[in-house]
């Protein structure tokens, strides 16, 4: 049966109760990850981490945070134990993750036949918006484990989340050797496929995400650094910081759509 990975804060005990509850009563073996909260991690541990960034920490402006430091350790941490376990094929989830049968479905009848190893596969867990910007391939969807998964077409800007994937050895050890030399966020999966680590992405819909983000650790800490840079300038740089933003914000918005609106009619004539 496939491995099956929660990666969970030792401290987020009702999250682990509810998928703890979820998995025992479709009868899925799993494993906890105890997953490394970042806030414990000292100073100088945070800056090895944030002097060696690329990305998407480097495009947005602000340096990554404690959470997506600890985030992205734990997540190396499942990968160094699929190596050290020899462990071929696993499904990772945190422990928010909403599931239902159909992923005890996902579980009962997965075969890694056919599977790409350099192959991204996405259970679902994209915001509203993402999905709605995300372009999927109508040709030759792959069925894994009687669930549908599509390939994506040139949408890696808008895919994000790592709270359910399934994932190879092969890009488990891709993955480790990049955190050698780099550091990323955990769900920076379009860095990942501009450097040709992940070869394609595919995605589904059968694993959802909360819509709520006032829990997340990661999300607040998230806006508390972005805020930060805004406040520490000039209350008049700060209003033409903020007009810059948006202009730029509606140019960029209006560029993708418009993209996701050529390559949606390009799926039609895909080879």
């Amino acid at each position: 049966m496939l491995k099956v990975y929660i990666v969970s804060l030792k401290k987020d005990t009702e999250k682990r109760r509810v998928i703890s509850n979820t998995l025992n009563n479709y009868d899925i073996k799993f494993d906890f990850v105890d997953a490394i909260y970042g806030k414990e991690l000292s100073d100088s541990t945070l800056d090895l981490y944030r002097v060696k960034s690329t990305g998407a920490i480097i495009e947005r402006g602000f340096p990554a945070t404690a959470g997506e430091i600890g985030c992205a350790l734990s997540h190396l941490m499942v990968y160094q134990d699929m190596l050290d376990n020899n462990i071929k094929w696993a499904c990772i989830l945190e422990d928010d993750a909403i599931l239902d049968e159909r992923f005890k479905t996902f579980i009962s009848k997965f075969k890694e036949t056919n599977l790409n190893s350099k192959t991204l596969y996405l259970l679902g867990g994209q915001t509203c918006f993402n999905q709605k910007m995300i372009v999927k391939s109508f040709k030759n969807p792959i069925n894994i484990g009687g669930q549908k998964f599509s390939k994506t077409i040139k949408s890696d800007h808008f895919i994000h989340g790592g709270c359910c994937y399934l994932l190879s050895s092969t890009l488990a050890e891709s993955f480790i050797e990049l955190s050698q030399q780099k550091f990323i966020v955990a769900d920076d999966w379009r860095y990942l496929a501009k450097k040709n680590i992940i070869d394609k992405i595919y995605i589904s819909n059968f694993v959802d995400h909360p819509l709520d983000f006032s829990t997340s650790n990661i999300h607040e800490e998230r806006k508390m650094a972005s805020n930060k840079v805004s406040d520490n300038t000039s209350k008049h740089n700060r209003f033409s910081l903020r007009v810059r933003r948006y202009i730029k914000w509606r140019l960029w918005l209006t560029k993708w759509q418009l993209r996701a609106t050529i390559l949606k009619a390009y799926r039609y004539v895909e080879r």
